[in-house]
């Protein structure tokens, strides 16, 4: 099922890890398939993860369903510069 729904989305680089299906809404936990991201201030590739916490964010809806997302907003904290970014 995951599979499909990952399919389903069409969105690079996301991937559903979890569904969770009621007669009214359909939740996907999605998140992106890196572990690194790049600093925005001066380029390094960065491992160190700061903080992460989940967002809900409604979707269109699918035929009479209504779609919400839990994304993982994942901020980050540069070695080189030391400061902390979202990706």
């Amino acid at each position: 099922m995951k599979r499909v729904m990952t399919k389903l989305l069409n969105l690079p680089s996301v991937i559903v890890g979890d569904s969770k299906e009621t007669k009214e809404t359909v939740i996907l936990s999605v998140r992106l398939d890196k572990k690194t991201a790049h600093c925005p201030h001066c380029g390094q590739t960065s491992h160190r993860l700061h903080q992460n916490k989940s967002h809900l964010v409604r979707d269109l809806p699918m035929g009479d369903r209504e779609v919400i997302m839990k994304v993982s907003r994942r901020r980050f904290k540069c070695k080189n510069c030391q400061k902390p970014f979202y990706f």
